[in-house]
Formats: C-alpha cells, structure tokens, sequence
C-alpha cells in the first residue's frame, strides 16, 4: 500500500512511518469533512478557503492564544507553547526519555497492556504533577507501539486519552491541602516495591535492587552518605555494608538527563571523589541488560571490599 499522504510505500498502513511520525507531532492531520489526510500548516484540499483548525476536531480543543494574529497552540499536558504539535519542547523530551527506558524486547499485546492499565491507574493519582508526568508516559506507550510494531492503535488514541485526563483531573481552584501533605501524596504515588519489601522510585531502580537480592547482598535503600559538610548533605540510592553499618559501598543509579539531575550528578560525583567513598555508578540504560549488570555488579563488589576493605571474595 502507497502512503496516502506522500505516496511513498507504507505496507498495510494509510501513512508511511515517516508521516506518521509527522502526525504524532501533530504536522499532519485527518480532515473531518474528506477523511484524507493534509499537513497542518495547509487546508484541504477539499476546503482550501478555510484554515486546517476548522478541519479537525483535535485542533478545536486544543487550547489557543492569539499573538500577532498568529494562532499558537499550546501544549495538552502542561500548557506551555506547543507552536510545532500537541507537546511543548520540555514534554516532548520527557516522553522521548520515557520511550528510550522501555525495553525492545517486549511483547506488543504487553506494551498495550501497560497503556490501558497506566490510564486508568492515572485516574486514581492525586498529584496534578505525577498526573502530568504520566500522561507523557502514556503517550511514549504509544509512540514506542507504533515504532517498534508500527501498530498504529495507540497513536490513534492517546491524544484524546490524554486531553480528556488533564481535563479531569486539573484542580479547579488551590485549596488550603498543606505543602507537606502535597508533598506525601506525590511521594506515595511515585514509589514501587521491590521483591524485598523496599520502595523504590521507577522500574530499572526494581530491576538493580531485585538483582542485589536474588545475590543475597545486603543492602539498605536511600541511606545518607557520611561526609563532614553539611552543605554536600547527600543519599545514596544504595548502601552495602562490609565491616559495619558505616563501612561499606554506594551505589548510584544516573536515570535521568534533565539539565537540573545533571547538575545534581555531579555534585554528588564529586563529594564521592573528595571523600574517597567507594562508590558504584549504574547509568540510564545499563538495567536493559539485566545479566551483564548483575555480572558487573558482583565483580565491582568484591573489587572495591578488597581495595578499599581488605576483604576477599566478599561475595563468593
């Protein structure tokens, strides 16, 4: 089948995978009068005389500001600009991060499992922020759906889905809740249990615990790193003991690349260095392969315990 955008082959498929990732953007759109599909930026052909918001019922509920005479959309989950599509720039990048943590080889029938189970979790959520950030794993599903399977039944709907969310769930006015009870709320809702009891803060922080143990390594989560200042006052994600409960290794795990968590890295880098703590350092990606990360962590272990402990085959 030809794409019936640009004409280039598309298999089974109206749109060829370079369109539809155009129309994910929200660059090309679905007449509502026709049905054929049209770049944002230009009417129909079908109506020429009228603009491309008259011709698509998803541009109508996008809310809008006038500047200059020029119509900009702004983004459905945050409400930031969102000249170029349906997401401002610092969402749409936050739903790539989300799309890049998902492993490949997943089944398709499972990802759409983790979509509708994720949408009707989010409408349990209290915190408008957790709520956000979400949505745009909603929409990562379905991006991630159609590019690895090009399976176009998410990206079909997630706009919608996700519209209808923020609609819902958006407080009406601020109420007097307290910051701290916010704030305990959102932690509540972010937490994941691990196979030992512990609550952690996403899946790759399940997959490395669970690694430490089904070793038998132990391990305790978020424990305060001993340092003299109380300026660099920072946790570990992981603590290991090896003499005592003070003496032992860290553990990071670097899982994001906001401008903000980088600069925080390496602070905490630093304060590693300075101090000379022994310190394992796991980055985004390397949870994917969960046995190469086991391998590496026990060889780590038990070469920082001698180096730094003078302890043998800490882990036999």
């Amino acid at each position: 089948m030809a794409c019936n955008l640009c004409g280039n082959p598309s298999g089974k498929y109206f749109l060829c995978a370079k369109c539809n990732e155009l129309k994910n953007e929200g660059k090309v759109l679905k007449c509502s009068t026709c049905g054929k599909w049209h770049y944002a930026d230009k009417p129909c052909e079908c109506n020429k005389t009228n603009s491309h918001e008259n011709n698509t019922a998803e541009i109508k509920s996008t809310p809008k500001t006038e500047t200059n005479n020029n119509t900009v959309k702004t983004c459905i989950i945050c409400g930031e600009k969102a000249p170029n599509g349906y997401f401002c720039r610092t969402c749409y990048y936050e739903m790539k991060d989300f799309k890049e943590s998902f492993d490949k080889n997943s089944k398709v029938f499972d990802m759409k499992d983790y979509y509708f189970n994720l949408r009707s979790n989010i409408y349990r959520m209290k915190t408008f922020d957790f709520i956000k950030n979400n949505c745009n794993k909603l929409s990562a599903i379905a991006n991630f759906v159609s590019e690895l399977y090009n399976d176009s039944s998410l990206t079909d709907r997630y706009i919608n889905d996700i519209k209808e969310i923020i609609q819902t769930k958006k407080p009406k006015e601020e109420t007097n809740v307290s910051e701290e009870i916010k704030q305990k709320d959102s932690h509540k809702e972010e937490l994941r249990r691990t196979c030992d009891g512990h609550y952690v803060k996403s899946d790759p922080e399940i997959i490395i615990d669970d690694i430490l143990y089904e070793n038998r390594i132990v391990h305790c989560y978020e424990k305060k790193v001993p340092i003299d200042s109380d300026e660099q006052s920072i946790k570990c994600d992981w603590f290991i003991p090896v003499t005592d409960s003070r003496h032992g290794i860290y553990i990071e795990y670097w899982g994001m690349n906001t401008k903000d968590y980088i600069q925080n890295k390496e602070r905490k880098r630093k304060a590693y260095k300075d101090y000379d703590i022994p310190l394992i350092e796991i980055e985004k990606d390397d949870p994917k392969d969960r046995q190469s990360l086991t391998d590496r962590i026990i060889l780590e272990i038990n070469k920082l315990a001698r180096t730094y402990f003078n302890v043998s085959n800490y882990l036999k």
